[in-house]
């Protein structure tokens, strides 16, 4: 593990590393589990045991956009606006309409998590039970583009199209060149289904299991970036290039530096 930020290609000052938490955005949720933002800089974040998803807008005000949820983990905020959510304990995946209603998207899932848009535009799903990521088009049809992971919880494209995902009981995975993944970084206590896009080929990941958030590159390389959350539980870029991060321990929502 290092612990000095990664070289700059824009010259940009990087954070001293690694970095704090700092004092929250926003506290108050219940078990945050999967946020995104949408195109107009609303957060929409994913409370799994208060059962609903929580928006907050780009000026702070916070709204609850759908309740009587069951289990919601992973989210994802498609290009037209569109949230989709997937419910652990329904094993379903719905979509929302403009005020909130849910409809089954995708169902038949085995404890969905993490949720994410490939370049396609298909929703990937990180599908616990199966050891899978499944990748659904616009009818919900789904795919197998990974298995032979160790309890999934998110993923992500990179930008040569490979993926990179957390695995709760087993480390970070790629996958490239076809759906067998290879656990490239074993290192941290347990990845939560935070993972996220750091540009290029690299990915920043939550431990869970630990308090840090790490970028991790596809060779297995770590780099902590932060330390000193209870429960990270979820990370997202926020349009400003910041990351939030949501931590299940303190039910609450921080913003760090990004660093690659």
């Amino acid at each position: 593990m290092t612990n000095s930020p990664p070289p700059s290609a824009t010259g940009k000052p990087r954070p001293t590393l690694p970095q704090q938490p700092g004092r929250a955005r926003w506290d108050g949720l219940a078990s945050p589990v999967g946020m995104a933002f949408d195109g107009d800089g609303t957060l929409y974040i994913a409370n799994w045991s208060g059962g609903t998803i929580e928006r907050f807008t780009a000026d702070g005000e916070r709204s609850t956009f759908a309740d009587g949820l069951g289990g919601p983990s992973g989210l994802a905020v498609a290009d037209d606006g569109t949230v989709y959510a997937a419910s652990y304990s329904g094993n379903v995946v719905w979509r929302f309409s403009e005020d909130g209603e849910p409809t089954v998207f995708v169902d038949g899932l085995g404890t969905p998590a993490g949720l994410s848009f490939n370049s396609a535009g298909e929703l990937l799903i990180a599908n616990r039970a199966t050891d899978e990521i499944l990748a659904a088009d616009a009818d919900g049809k789904t795919r197998v583009v990974a298995h032979g992971l160790q309890t999934p919880v998110g993923a992500v494209e990179l930008d040569n199209g490979d993926l990179m995902i957390s695995n709760i009981n087993g480390g970070v995975s790629l996958v490239s060149g076809g759906p067998e993944a290879v656990t490239v970084n074993n290192e941290l206590a347990s990845p939560g289904p935070g993972i996220a896009p750091a540009g290029g080929d690299a990915v920043y990941v939550v431990d869970y299991g630990g308090t840090t958030v790490d970028l991790i590159e596809p060779d297995g390389s770590r780099t902590t970036i932060a330390d000193g959350f209870a429960n990270p539980t979820s990370i997202t870029v926020a349009p400003d290039g910041r990351l939030a991060v949501a931590d299940w321990g303190t039910d609450s929502l921080y913003f760090i530096e990004s660093v690659h």
